[in-house]
C-alpha cells in the first residue's frame, strides 16, 4: 500500500513539474518582443546607403603586400607591370631578368614585420618590410592603384 502511495505522489510531482515547465515556456513565448529585431533586419536601406569601415594604415600596407605577392606567384607579367617604370627599366631591364629574380625568392607566408607611411601630397608611399627582411615600397595614387619598388636605392622613390 505504501509503495502505491509513493508512486502516486511521484506521478503527481512529475505532472506538476511538466505543467509548470510548459507554462513557463508558453508565457515566455507569448511575452517576447521580436518586433525590434525583425524591424532592424528589414530596415529600409536607401539605394546608395553603405556602411563605412575603418581600414588602418597597417591594413592597407598588408593589402598592398598581399596583392603584389599574389601577382608574383600567379601572374608574373602583371607583377612586372606593377613595378614603377623607371625602377623596372633600371633594375631589371627585361621581363626575363625579373622572372629570374622572382624564381629566386621564397614567396610563401609573407607577413609584415614593419612598415611606414609617407604622404608626399601627390602620392602616399607605404614602405613595407616582410618577415624575411625584404623591402617593398608601394607608391599609391588611389586605392589599389599603385606602383612598386623592391628597394629604396636603385631609384629615388618620389
Amino acid at each position: 500500500m505504501i509503495k502505491d502511495d509513493n508512486k502516486k505522489k511521484l506521478f503527481i510531482i512529475i505532472i506538476i513539474v511538466l505543467v509548470i515547465t510548459l507554462l513557463y515556456f508558453l508565457i515566455r513565448y507569448l511575452t517576447r518582443d521580436d518586433s525590434l529585431e525583425y524591424e532592424e533586419y528589414l530596415k529600409d536601406y536607401e539605394v546608395n546607403e553603405y556602411i563605412s569601415t575603418y581600414v588602418s594604415d597597417e591594413d592597407m600596407a598588408r593589402i598592398y603586400l598581399n596583392d603584389y605577392i599574389y601577382n608574383m606567384n600567379l601572374d608574373v607579367d602583371e607583377s612586372y607591370n606593377l613595378l614603377d617604370e623607371e625602377y623596372r627599366n633600371k633594375k631589371f631591364g627585361s621581363l626575363d631578368a625579373y622572372k629570374e629574380y622572382v624564381n629566386s625568392l621564397e614567396l610563401s607566408s609573407r607577413t609584415i614585420s614593419k612598415y611606414y607611411k609617407k604622404d608626399t601630397g601627390k602620392y602616399i608611399i607605404f614602405g613595407v618590410y616582410d618577415n624575411n627582411n625584404n623591402f617593398y615600397a608601394f607608391k599609391t595614387n588611389g586605392v589599389m592603384q599603385y606602383s612598386v619598388f623592391l628597394d629604396d636605392y636603385t631609384v629615388e622613390i618620389r
